[in-house]
């Protein structure tokens, strides 16, 4: 009964999907969401075998990436359980990955590119405004009116071993651009799915097997469980002297962040007053150079009239000379020489005013400096203010960086139970929203590399909150039952709890990425969880990503009960790295364009590096993304935590 009840919700799902016609508001959320919906109506051979679904996007724009990541976050009933969208930068690294399912190549001149390269392998193609029908998969169309629909070939497809529902044209308004090779095998087509729903009602029958035998799991698991519920009751007083000591944590970190908002308000009244100061300064400045320009064109005005009187004065004096030496000879021309000597007294006189001119002048210009005196000490005091307001904030920074470093575990925690490690911080400012935090519960060491919401003084904030819970929840757990995913589940809790968050508008909604890890090293066991940051572990040269589960430490609307726990047993010799999202986010210059690192290319430089020492190791993580980035400014904290086992 239950096999045929499962099937019949399967054919609900599959006929009664219905899309809107007008997708969204824009074109980018249009076919973000088309690029979630088609693959619902499409039928890949060894449909049973596929659990993920892979949607790649090459080289593409990064709010329709945004978009598409958002919409893969919601429940997916059609082929596959989970979606995951990944972003290439070529067509080649995109051809390269062994689990692509469709791939969105939205220029033209790699689309006959990422055919030619996926020829033979049964992977969708989505172009976008596409002219060549002899090639097009799936091709969106995008009208005047701003609706996004799309054409598809279901002969292409068919060529590499993808069928398609024929409710696609109805559901999504799709349209066929080979509609009579439809009509012509839609017998073989409907035997084909009908070949489909036998598979999968022969699965459901072995799943059911399957979980008739876990409901007998399930009963002896619940009578361990009652044991482990009786052992629990005896350490309940245990846990009861432990709150004692938890209460008194609570009011410590209640002092610490009351301490933490009156620095906050201080640090943004200084921000306030030093803005208002830079203005009043760079206005200043700019008329102290306007007057200083003006008094150097009349200073030169006045040496250059002066130059050109001293000048005729000379000429003159030479001329008398002349005259008084020859004073015997020219009697004849007395009249004239007495007319030259007028002439010189007018010149004497003249050049007698442009001397009185030229003091009141130099007594103006002696004003004007004085003046420009003046407000240069004051300019003088008003920098000496900022320059003292700017150390204050710098101290109130580096005051909470202090306490940050402070209740992050030390060296010698880690270097106890992790010999080989390194750990790279680099936050944007001088605190930072990402953080590291280690102790051990019993035997076994427990470590993490997360990332708050925001940065700088805000985010360090939210690192101080994550760490005392961490303390406080390592100091309650038990060495025999204690699980990674436990961890962030109780934090979680914890976070959703302190910080009120229901999921309403307008209410906080910060929170903690994290990847978390637990090593027993008697055992060589791993424990991993983590929410949005992955786990690497490269051995003998090759790498393995452990994912983490699409949900954040605090509220979020489509969370799960639980995060995800992964075994691993590690080998001597194997590299093990947790990072936050700040490396891989970082632009750097490339042939002019601003572009993001990007993960494939944060593993592959870890494959290069992986054999290195810890200290090499570091450097070189150091030294590149500096050099990717050049002159760009970071832009988010960056934290890189790696170890040897």
């Amino acid at each position: 009964m239950s096999i045929r009840i499962a099937i019949l919700l399967l054919l609900t799902t599959i006929f009664c999907i219905r899309a809107n016609a007008q997708y969204g508001d824009t074109p980018d959320d249009q076919k973000a969401k088309l690029l979630y919906d088609i693959p619902k109506y499409l039928l890949w051979e060894h449909d049973e075998n596929i659990t993920t679904m892979y949607i790649g996007v090459v080289n593409g724009d990064p709010d329709l990436f945004k978009r598409l990541r958002r919409e893969a976050r919601k429940p997916y009933p059609g082929a596959g359980t989970k979606v995951i969208v990944k972003e290439y930068v070529t067509v080649q690294d995109a051809a390269n990955d062994p689990e692509l399912n469709l791939l969105y190549i939205p220029y033209k001149p790699e689309v006959s590119q990422g055919i030619d390269a996926l020829r033979n392998r049964p992977v969708a193609i989505v172009s976008d405004n596409y002219t060549d029908p002899r090639q097009i998969m799936i091709d969106f169309v995008d009208e005047k009116s701003g609706v996004v629909s799309f054409k598809y070939s279901s002969a292409n497809l068919r060529d590499v071993g993808i069928s398609v529902h024929e409710n696609i044209t109805r559901e999504l308004h799709g349209d066929d651009i080979s509609k009579n090779e439809i009509l012509d095998d839609k017998d073989s087509l409907l035997a084909s799915f009908r070949s489909a729903l036998s598979q999968k009602e022969k699965e459901l029958v072995r799943k059911q097997r399957l979980l008739d035998e876990k409901e007998r799991e399930i009963f002896e698991k619940e009578l361990t469980i009652d044991k482990q519920n009786r052992s629990i009751a005896r350490q309940s007083q245990a846990i009861n002297d432990q709150m004692d000591k938890l209460k008194a944590q609570k009011e410590s970190v209640a002092k610490l962040q009351q301490q933490q908002e009156n620095t906050r308000k201080e640090l943004n009244k200084a921000a306030e007053q030093l803005e208002i100061k830079n203005k009043e300064v760079s206005f200043v400045e700019t008329e102290l150079d306007r007057q200083r320009r003006h008094l150097d064109e009349q200073r030169l005005a006045a040496e250059e009239n002066l130059a050109v009187v001293n000048a005729e004065i000379a000429t003159k004096q030479k001329e008398l000379e002349q005259l008084n030496t020859n004073n015997e000879l020219l009697n004849s021309r007395l009249f004239k020489a007495w007319m030259a000597i007028v002439a010189f007294l007018i010149l004497l006189a003249i050049t007698a005013k442009f001397y009185i001119d030229k003091r009141r002048d130099n007594k103006k210009l002696a004003e004007k400096n004085n003046a420009l005196t003046l407000a240069h000490e004051e300019i003088s005091k008003q920098k000496e203010e900022i320059a003292s307001q700017n150390e204050k904030i710098i101290e109130s920074i580096l005051y909470a960086q202090k306490i940050q470093q402070a209740v992050m575990p030390t060296v010698e925690v880690f270097d106890q139970y992790l010999p080989e490690h390194f750990i790279l911080l680099k936050p944007r400012d001088i605190v930072s929203g990402d953080f590291y935090w280690g102790t051990h519960i019993g035997n076994k060491f427990v470590y993490t590399a997360a990332d708050c919401t925001g940065h700088g003084v805000p985010g360090a904030f939210m690192s101080l909150l994550g760490i005392t819970f961490l303390n406080e929840i390592a100091g309650r757990s038990n060495a025999k039952f204690v699980t990674a995913s436990g961890i962030l589940t109780s934090l979680r809790l914890k976070i959703i709890t302190y910080l009120h968050q229901s999921g309403k508008e307008g209410e906080q909604q910060d929170g903690i990425d994290m990847a978390l890890c637990i090593y027993d090293k008697e055992t060589s066991k791993l424990q991993y969880a983590g929410a949005f940051n992955p786990l690497v572990v490269i051995r003998d040269g090759n790498l393995t990503q452990y994912d983490a589960d699409e949900m954040p430490i605090g509220f979020y609307e489509n969370q799960s009960d639980r995060f995800t726990n992964h075994d691993i047993d590690v080998k001597p010799g194997d590299m093990a790295y947790m990072f936050t999202d700040g490396y891989a986010d970082q632009f750097g210059m490339v042939d002019g364009r601003k572009k993001k690192y990007l993960i494939k290319r944060f593993k592959d430089f870890l494959l290069q590096i992986h054999t290195l020492s810890m200290s090499e190791q570091q450097q070189r993580l150091d030294d590149n993304l500096t050099q990717w980035r050049g002159d760009l400014k970071q832009l988010d904290d960056v934290l890189v935590f790696g170890t040897r086992f």
